[in-house]
């Protein structure tokens, strides 16, 4: 699969059970590795002590699983934890940070070296390792949809693990990856010292 690419496009959608938690996200078809979900709790949840999760699953995918500082009712790129089948990345980012390379978040996980980068408002959110590229955009808008969908390209050797990263981030905020964003996340980094310190 190296010289060529996989498109796929993922929709939004919400489930408001009774007796459960709601649950929103991105599901749909990603080529020869099939369905896939990403959800997260639209709810804000004291006991959870400021803290959000977007869990990806799959039939072919590696559980995944993110969990960072709620903001913007979604996990954010703060206090934030990664793991992929029961095993946890590494996760490194410079959120005050004015150049995009240097506000980029560098993710380890199992021998791999990622660079995710997020260029602002209707670019692609990029996730990278040597030889494969996973590109995600806002997809076509849908009347009456939950939230947007995500038009996806990757490029290269692409595996599960590849995906489940780059797929789990669209349910994250990564605004702090964006110079709008950094310049926006200074007080609320500067907040989170202060509330880390408290702890």
């Amino acid at each position: 699969m190296s010289g060529e690419s996989l498109r796929f496009e993922l929709t939004p959608y919400s489930v408001k059970p009774k007796k459960e938690l709601p649950a929103v996200g991105l599901r749909g078809e990603v080529g020869r590795f099939g369905e896939v979900t990403v959800e997260r709790c639209p709810l804000f949840r004291p006991g959870d002590k400021g803290m959000d999760t977007a869990r990806l699953s799959g039939p072919a995918f590696p559980e995944t699983v993110f969990r960072g500082k709620r903001r913007s009712g979604r996990p954010s790129l703060f206090k934030a934890e990664l793991t992929v089948d029961g095993r946890r990345a590494e996760l490194r980012f410079n959120a005050r940070a004015l150049r995009k390379e240097d506000r980029a978040l560098h993710i380890a996980y199992e021998g791999r070296a990622y660079v995710y980068s997020v260029e602002g408002l209707g670019k692609p959110r990029v996730l990278e390792r040597p030889g494969v590229t996973v590109a995600l955009e806002d997809g076509q808008f849908v009347p009456g949809a939950d939230g947007t969908p995500s038009a996806g390209t990757a490029t290269g050797p692409v595996d599960a693990v590849d995906l489940a990263i780059a797929l789990v981030l669209e349910q994250v905020d990564t605004d702090a990856l964006t110079l709008g964003g950094a310049i926006a996340s200074s007080p609320f980094a500067l907040l989170q010292r202060f509330s880390d310190r408290a702890e």
